[in-house]
């Protein structure tokens, strides 16, 4: 500082006052020399006459960055949590819930794979979603789910008290312009799905096939039970026989999948088809031993489980012979990649319908649904309900030519 000390008359006491004065006020002077890194020095008026404090970043920046982690908030690995937490108002949600019931209700009657997974799924929901509500499961049955997907659209309430398990095969149903449909699958708000599989058809061991060549090639016909069009017990043997010329004769109106399966066992029948994790969870039973009653003869996608009950059966998509029938193929397995999916109303409001994903996302991995999941032998390799979404949208964009195919395939 530019102190006037000339015109100052100093001795004494008066002299070392002013001394200290003038050392305070060079202290306080804007230096760019931090001011913490050395302020008990004797001679801080020379600081701002060396450049080195600016220019060796390995002394200088080092204490620098200590005090001032506000300049990079999002590196902390605490961002991520409180930012999925500010998806919804949590108390607005609990205070909603608390007290009420959250009903899942299902297309089929019990005792079937999508019955099973959403009691599974009951007996632990409610801890994780906010305010604890009593779930119960109520079976809706009609259509092979179709009853319970326009009931969940049209009269159901829409507060988000609602949860349906479905069949994505819907969305062929739909996309096809199948009789009754009385939802747009693109508006609904899906919670998640709950594993991915393949269709599979199966047949009694008793009736003397083989292998899904005979059926083919021989020109055999086979009776299948199945709970509906729009189905995974429907729609995928339907697309075999169109693309692959199987001789599968359906047989409709079994209230569920264990209807269809004590069909086949009381011989009503000779085979049925469902999804290959039914087989392998529910119906494990009609596939075990040295002498099963049941061989699989035929699984969708284009790679095959490494699973005893599939040795020796073949993927839908390597028997085909030409690129249109692989097309075909290819479009009734997508849905099945989204098996035992979840959904809600279009006009649920949206930060319900977050905090019943997050629910489900939270129960897939709870200790107790796990339990229950590997004792029925079920596989669990959920999607989010954003994936189910996108998935949805994107086989409601199928081009007009597979989709002519499909109607043509499916009506």
């Amino acid at each position: 500082m530019d102190l006037p000390a000339a015109k100052l008359k100093l001795t004494g006491r008066a002299l070392a006052l002013a001394s200290v004065a003038i050392l305070a006020a060079a202290a306080c002077a804007p230096q760019p020399a931090a001011p913490t890194a050395a302020p008990p020095k004797p001679a801080p008026t020379a600081a701002p006459a060396q450049p080195a404090p600016t220019t060796a970043p390995a002394k200088a920046e080092a204490p620098a960055a200590k005090p001032a982690p506000t300049t990079a908030p999002a590196a902390k690995p605490t961002e991520k949590p409180a930012a999925k937490a500010a998806e919804f108002d949590e108390k607005a949600v609990a205070d909603f819930y608390k007290g009420k019931t959250v009903r899942i209700t299902v297309g089929v009657a019990p005792g079937g794979a999508s019955d099973t997974n959403a009691r599974m799924l009951q007996q632990v929901l409610s801890r994780y979603i906010p305010g604890n509500p009593n779930v119960v499961v109520e079976n809706k049955l009609g259509g092979g789910h179709m009853m319970a997907a326009n009931t969940a659209y049209g009269t159901e309430p829409k507060d988000g008290t609602v949860v349906t398990a479905l069949d994505v095969q819907l969305v062929i149903q739909q996309l096809t312009g199948a009789p009754g449909i009385q939802f747009d699958a693109a508006k609904f708000n899906w919670i998640s799905s709950t594993m991915e599989t393949s269709a599979a058809c199966a047949v009694r061991t008793d009736v003397g096939i083989n292998s899904v060549q005979e059926v083919m090639e021989g020109g055999k016909e086979l009776t299948m039970s199945s709970f509906g069009k729009g189905s995974v017990s429907y729609d995928p043997a339907v697309i075999f026989n169109t693309a692959l010329g199987t001789k599968f004769k359906i047989v409709t109106g079994y209230e569920g999948g264990a209807a269809q399966r004590l069909a086949v066992k009381n011989k009503e029948v000779q085979g049925f088809c469902t999804s290959f994790d039914t087989l392998a969870s529910v119906a494990r039973d009609m596939f075990e031993g040295d002498n099963p009653a049941n061989k699989v003869l035929i699984v969708s996608g284009s790679e095959v489980l490494n699973h005893p009950f599939l040795k020796g059966v073949p993927a839908a998509e390597k028997l085909a012979k030409t690129d249109e029938a692989r097309t075909l193929l290819r479009a009734i397995h997508t849905p099945i990649e989204m098996t035992l999916p979840f959904a809600m109303a279009p006009e649920v409001p949206r930060d319900r319908v977050l905090a019943i994903r997050r629910a489900y996302e939270k129960a897939y991995t709870d200790p107790d649904y796990r339990a229950a999941a590997e004792k029925a032998k079920q596989a669990v390799s959920p999607r989010t309900g954003e994936q189910v979404t996108q998935a949805v949208l994107d086989m409601l964009k199928m081009p007009p030519a597979v989709v002519a195919k499909l109607k043509d395939a499916l009506k």
